[in-house]
């Protein structure tokens, strides 16, 4: 299917040429191009995983490929840049991604012409470089980058990953600006080869800006590399103190990204909300001061529970990149009603970030209990009370889609998730709506 799909379209591209008299392509364009699109690719492989989401040098090559070569020649840059990891991935993945490229250069050449992009022949002045090359090539590196993210999106989802628009919104902000940042560097490229005459030797000029290019996706996504580390260290460091929480931050990421998708957060906000779900109960970790008889087990647990919030900011306000998410992290626990610790807020005055958590946690805490329905009636009859009811409208809109984030399959050595609040002197789940009630009720709370 994408093998027709891909011959379609190259058929439409190559029709299109035809009836907008761009047909001249060079093909000493497309060979120097494409080798470039080669080496970056292998340059990559061995940098960086499979699994890792981003950017190469292939990006800056097909924008300089469309103003140079048309859809045709993107195209054969695109696919091009892919044979190096054909023996190193699955047949799918190779097919995806040779299918992919082809069609985010077809694609991206169609919408330069489109715009009004000029291809080759004739020199050009300034003003109508930048009308008939600029501005047209801006917009293809647009649709080229919704496209790749949406491909990406699509395969993620299809391999039991978030829906299509969470992972689109992600990827779209995480590699956007590099993405329109490298259009420029190939806009810059195809001007020097074509409008200024370099042919070739384009190569030699542009190298230092391309390598630093490159050096600099590298950086940025070393960096990021470095936060999840970091951050996958303190959940489980969390998760080994905790058996009731092993598995539950990364859930309540899950479940909290759809709540926000579906409030509209903005991307800052929604990084933020992603790394306060995935730490805001590492404040458990932390040792309960003062000393405890065997028999008060359960009131040395309420004091963890009721601490956490604030050791874990403690915890956390010297990493830099979590400022953002440190108020979502003390005040998940805070209520609607004012009830809640540990500063007792109430209404909007809890962070917005904190009231999605809330519902998140709950959420994840009963489902694998009761199951969803039960889930949402619970938290539907707390609404205005203990949640925010925008946020609690928020789950019940995506209530479905959030149920197999939620759900966790129970083993032998998961009994803990399943005992009720109450049952026992240890291991409270302080997610559950009744230990909330307890807390507030023990704080001497109306």
């Amino acid at each position: 299917m994408s093998t027709a799909l891909i011959f379609a379209l190259v058929a439409t591209a190559s029709a299109y040429q035809l009836l907008a008299d761009t047909t001249e392509v060079s093909v000493l364009a497309v060979v120097v191009l494409a080798a470039l699109a080669l080496v970056a690719t292998v340059a990559q492989l061995r940098r960086l995983t499979a699994a890792d989401a981003g950017v190469s040098l292939t990006s800056i090559l097909l924008g300089a490929a469309i103003p140079l070569t048309g859809p045709l020649g993107a195209a054969a840059v695109g696919i091009v840049s892919q044979l190096a990891s054909a023996r190193r991935r699955a047949r799918v993945a190779t097919v995806f991604n040779l299918s992919m490229n082809g069609l985010v250069g077809v694609l991206g050449g169609l919408a330069y012409l489109l715009f009004g992009g000029h291809i080759r022949g004739g020199v050009l002045s300034p003003l109508d470089t930048i009308e008939r090359e600029l501005v047209p090539l801006a917009g293809a590196t647009v649709v080229m980058l919704l496209l790749n993210t949406g491909c990406v999106s699509l395969m993620i989802a299809v391999n039991g990953g978030p829906p299509v628009f969470v992972t689109w919104r992600r990827l779209v902000r995480q590699v956007g600006r590099t993405y329109l940042g490298y259009g420029v560097v190939g806009f810059l490229f195809a001007v020097l080869w074509d409008q200024v005459g370099l042919g070739p030797a384009t190569v030699l000029v542009m190298m230092a800006p391309l390598l630093l290019a490159q050096w600099s996706y590298y950086q940025q996504h070393a960096e990021s590399v470095a936060h999840e580390r970091t951050v996958s260290s303190l959940v489980a460091a969390g998760e080994a103190r905790d058996p009731i929480m092993r598995g539950r931050n990364e859930r309540v990421a899950k479940v909290s990204e759809l709540i926000g998708n579906e409030l509209r957060l903005s991307p800052p906000q929604a990084d933020a909300l992603h790394f306060a779900a995935l730490l805001h109960d590492v404040g458990m970790v932390a040792p309960v001061e003062g000393r405890h008889t065997a028999d008060d087990g359960r009131q040395k647990d309420l004091d963890r529970i009721r601490r956490h919030p604030h050791r874990g900011v403690e915890m956390l306000r010297s990493i830099e990149f979590l400022g953002d998410s440190i108020t979502g992290i003390r005040h998940h626990h805070e209520r609607w009603d004012g009830r809640g610790y540990p500063d007792g807020l109430a209404g909007e005055a809890i962070p917005l970030l904190a009231r999605i958590l809330a519902v998140a946690d709950t959420f994840c805490a009963l489902v694998p209990r009761v199951g969803v329905e039960p889930t949402v009636e619970v938290l539907r009859a707390r609404s205005a009370t203990q949640f925010d009811p925008e946020c609690v409208d928020a789950l019940v809109a995506i209530a479905e889609s959030a149920h197999g984030f939620a759900t966790v399959d129970i083993g032998p050595g998961d009994a803990a998730v399943t005992e009720p609040a109450g049952s026992g002197p240890r291991w409270l789940d302080h997610d559950l709506p009744e230990v909330s009630d307890l807390l507030a009720f023990e704080a001497g709370r109306p």
